[in-house]
C-alpha cells in the first residue's frame, strides 16, 4: 500500500488555478510598476477599482438567472401545490431576510478589510495568512457546524509551527510590532468570516458565488465614491493620528486622505490600463474565492493567498532566508493538501475519516443492504443488522460534517 495518494480530487480544483493567476497578476502589476502606479496613495480610487470590477459579475449574474428562471418556476408550482399558500410565503419572507443579512453582513466584512488594507498596507505583516487555516476552521465550526478529524488536527498544527518559525525569521522586531500583528489578524479575521458566511449562504439559502460578488462590489463601489468625495472636500491641516497613519496625498500644498483632482492630475496612459487589469484580476480573486468555497470549503482558498505570497517573498532575490522560506512554504502546501483532502496519508489510520472513504464506506453498506434485499435471506442475526446500521448512520453523519 502506498503511504501517499490522491484523495478528493476532481476538475473544478481548475478553478483554484484561475483565482491563483488573478492573485498573482495582481501582486506582479503591482511590483513591477510600483513607481509609476499613483493609485496605489490614493485608497478610495483602489476601493472603486475594486467595486468596479466585482459589479461587473452582474453579467454572467443575469445569464445565470436567465438559464435558472424557468426551473424556479416549476419548483415554485411543487412547493405550492404541498404546502399551504400561507406557510409557503412565511418561509419565503424568513429566507428573504436571512438573505439580506448573510450578504450586508458579507459586503461589511469584505469592505472593512478591503479598506483596512488599502489605507495602511505598509503596516500589515504578509505571512499571517498562514493562521487563516486556524480562523477559517473556528469560524466554519461556529458557522457551518463542520468536523475536523485526525488528518486535519495534525495537519494544521504542523502549518501554525511552521507558520511560527516563518514569522520569526521574517519579522521586524520593533515597538510596533504589537500594533502590526493586531491589524493584520484582523483584517485576516474579516475577509475568512466573509469567506465563512458566504459559504453559509451558498450552502443553506443557495445564493450564488456570482451574486455574493456582485453585491460585495455595488456596496464597496457605492461607499467608496461617497468617500471619496467627502474626502476630496476636506483638507487636513493638523490630521488626526489615523489620518498620519494612513496613506495619504497632497494637493494644492494641503493633505487628503484622497483626492480625486489630485488623481485625475497624475493619470497616464499607464496608470489607465493598470487600473484596468487591477480592476479584472481582483474581481477574478474575489470570484473565484467565493467559487471554490462553494465547490469545497472555504480552506481550499488558501492555496490562492499562498501564490500571492510566495511572489512577495522573492521579488527583492533568492538568498539562503528566501531558500528557509520557500522550504517551509513548501511544508504548509503540503499539510493544506492534507488538510483540505486533496492528497491521502495511508498510515495510522489518517486517511480513514476523509469524505472519500466515508463516501465509499457508505456504498459499500448500501451494496450490502441491497443484496441482502434481493437474496430474501431475513434470517441475518439482529445484533449485526444493528450493527450495520449504526456504522451507517455514522458514516452519514461523518459525510455531512
Amino acid at each position: 500500500m502506498r503511504l501517499i495518494n490522491l484523495g478528493d480530487v476532481n476538475k473544478k480544483l481548475l478553478n483554484i488555478i484561475i483565482g491563483s493567476i488573478g492573485k498573482l497578476i495582481a501582486e506582479i502589476i503591482l511590483y513591477a510598476f510600483s513607481n509609476d502606479i499613483k493609485m496605489n496613495n490614493h485608497p478610495f480610487i483602489l476601493g472603486i477599482n475594486s467595486g468596479l470590477g466585482m459589479t461587473l459579475t452582474f453579467i454572467p449574474l443575469i445569464i445565470l438567472k436567465c438559464k435558472t428562471k424557468n426551473k424556479d418556476s416549476n419548483d415554485e408550482n411543487i412547493i405550492i401545490q404541498n404546502t399551504s399558500f400561507q406557510e409557503n410565503t412565511t418561509a419565503n419572507t424568513s429566507k428573504i431576510k436571512l438573505k439580506i443579512i448573510i450578504i450586508t453582513l458579507c459586503c461589511i466584512l469584505d469592505y472593512i478589510q478591503k479598506l483596512l488594507s488599502f489605507l495602511y498596507s505598509q503596516y500589515i505583516i504578509t505571512n499571517l495568512w498562514i493562521f487563516d487555516i486556524v480562523f477559517l476552521a473556528a469560524f466554519s465550526l461556529c458557522i457551518l457546524h463542520s468536523k475536523l478529524y485526525s488528518h486535519q488536527y495534525i495537519s494544521s498544527l504542523v502549518m501554525i509551527i511552521f507558520g511560527i518559525i516563518l514569522n520569526l525569521i521574517t519579522f521586524e522586531y520593533n515597538i510596533e510590532l504589537i500594533y502590526k500583528i493586531l491589524l493584520s489578524f484582523f483584517i485576516e479575521c474579516c475577509f475568512n468570516m466573509s469567506i465563512v458566511l458566504a459559504k453559509y449562504g451558498m450552502n443553506t439559502l443557495f445564493l450564488s458565488p456570482f451574486e455574493i460578488t456582485f453585491y460585495e462590489g455595488l456596496f464597496a463601489l457605492i461607499i467608496n465614491i461617497i468617500s471619496l468625495c467627502i474626502s476630496t472636500s476636506v483638507d487636513y491641516v493638523d490630521p488626526p493620528l489615523f489620518i498620519k497613519l494612513a496613506k495619504s496625498c497632497k494637493y494644492k500644498g494641503k493633505i487628503y486622505l484622497d483626492n480625486f483632482w489630485a488623481y485625475l492630475d497624475v493619470l497616464s496612459g499607464i496608470e489607465i490600463l493598470v487600473f484596468i487589469v487591477q480592476m479584472f484580476s481582483r474581481t477574478i480573486f474575489n470570484l473565484f474565492s467565493n467559487i471554490i468555497a462553494n465547490d469545497f470549503t472555504p480552506s481550499h482558498v488558501i492555496f490562492i493567498l499562498i501564490v500571492g505570497e510566495i511572489f512577495l517573498l522573492f521579488k527583492d532575490g533568492f538568498e539562503i532566508r528566501e531558500i528557509a522560506d520557500l522550504f517551509i512554504i513548501l511544508i504548509e502546501i503540503f499539510m493544506l493538501l492534507i488538510f483540505t483532502e486533496i492528497i491521502e496519508l495511508n498510515f495510522c489510520k489518517l486517511q480513514y475519516n476523509t469524505k472519500k472513504n466515508i463516501r465509499e464506506r457508505e456504498k459499500l453498506l448500501l451494496e450490502y443492504d441491497q443484496k441482502s434485499d434481493d437474496s430474501g435471506d431475513i434470517g441475518n442475526d439482529l445484533l449485526f443488522s444493528e450493527t450495520l446500521t449504526g456504522s451507517r448512520l455514522s458514516s452519514m453523519s461523518e459525510l455531512e460534517g
